[in-house]
């Protein structure tokens, strides 16, 4: 166990900032560390992280207090990320050939320059598809700059909305249940089924108008509270989710729910 390091989910949204590090132990995850500060609400514009005196003093101080082996998982706005579902060849591929593949297949995919593109690939719902997601890399060099001046070493940026379909797969939801999770100017949401998606809402965010947005809804489930606290919905609590946890523990866990999704998510092979 000497060798263990720790997973870090890093959470950066308009009004607030939550990280979270975990550790795997023989019979589950052990919350390591928990972070919250409040930061501008125009941290993130157009979802573009902005690079401020106060964002880069507050992550130098947090680099600070994380052990030296970690793997660092990054939110990024689903805005920022074009995704497209990819046919797998009827030959299996390996590497390198793999990778070639996709990029020969981004040019049709994407309606932008490849050569600007930052592109990553997973398996899809279906075993005869890929999942491509692509982000631009002027942008993704916009997150990493703060980053890295803070002596920060992210292993992966991954959407935000993905990270909250890690705790629903966890939870586990069930076929036609959504889980929503509300933010500062905006809301992430999942729903299970034969292929489960999710994806990002601005809309006024009430169980009605969930309703008519997600008529096959059978259970509507929320990470907050406070926030859409109608009968109807049930109220989910992510750090159950790890076995091993001591106090203090954050007041509202639910905030934590993206940054606990980021650091749950396995290993790329």
């Amino acid at each position: 166990m000497a060798f263990q390091r720790w997973q870090i989910g890093l959470d950066i949204q308009n009004g607030q900032l939550c990280a979270l590090g975990i550790e795997r132990r023989r019979h589950g995850w052990q919350l390591r560390h928990w972070w919250q500060q409040p930061v501008p609400h125009d941290t993130l514009r157009n979802g573009v992280l902005q690079t401020t005196p106060l964002l880069q003093e507050m992550l130098t101080r947090w680099q600070r207090h994380l052990p030296k082996r970690y793997s660092l998982r990054v939110g990024l706005p689903p805005q920022l990320v074009l995704q497209r579902t990819l046919p797998l060849p009827e030959t299996s591929l390996s590497e390198p050939a793999m990778s070639r593949y996709v990029a020969s297949s981004a040019q049709r995919l994407f309606p932008v320059e490849p050569a600007s593109l930052s592109i990553d690939y997973r398996a899809a719902g279906k075993a005869s598809q890929i999942c491509i997601t692509a982000a631009r890399r002027e942008v993704i060099a916009q997150w990493l700059s703060p980053l890295k001046q803070s002596g920060l070493r992210p292993d992966v940026f991954e959407l935000s909305s993905l990270a909250l379909t890690q705790i629903a797969m966890r939870m586990p939801l069930q076929r036609d249940q959504l889980l929503i999770h509300p933010l500062h100017d905006h809301w992430l949401w999942t729903l299970a089924g034969e292929q489960t998606t999710s994806g990002a809402g601005s809309e006024p965010l009430t169980l009605a108008q969930l309703r008519d947005t997600f008529p096959q809804a059978a259970a509507v489930f929320c990470t907050s509270s406070q926030i859409l606290s109608e009968p109807g919905v049930t109220c989910c609590k992510p750090l159950s989710l790890l076995q091993y946890r001591q106090p203090p523990l954050p007041a509202h866990e639910g905030d934590f729910s993206i940054a606990l999704g980021l650091a749950l998510r396995p290993e790329d092979a």
